[in-house]
């Protein structure tokens, strides 16, 4: 696993019928509609709970 933070978004298209990304360091990965359904869902709340944690960290500075 990279230890660097991205901050860059990874590319997704949808190629026949599967969600393919294409990301850095070479990431490039395909998910089945279904699953990318659910693993997009999980980064959104992973996202939220981070900004929620990167914003408490900032006030307590």
């Amino acid at each position: 696993m990279s230890t660097k933070v991205h901050d860059e978004p990874t590319k997704v298209t949808a190629e026949r019928g599967e969600v393919m990304l294409d990301g850095p360091d070479g990431l490039a990965l395909s998910f089945t509609p279904d699953a990318a359904s659910k693993s997009a869902s999980a980064m959104v709340e992973a996202a939220n709970r981070a900004q929620l944690q990167a914003n408490k960290a900032r006030l307590q500075k």
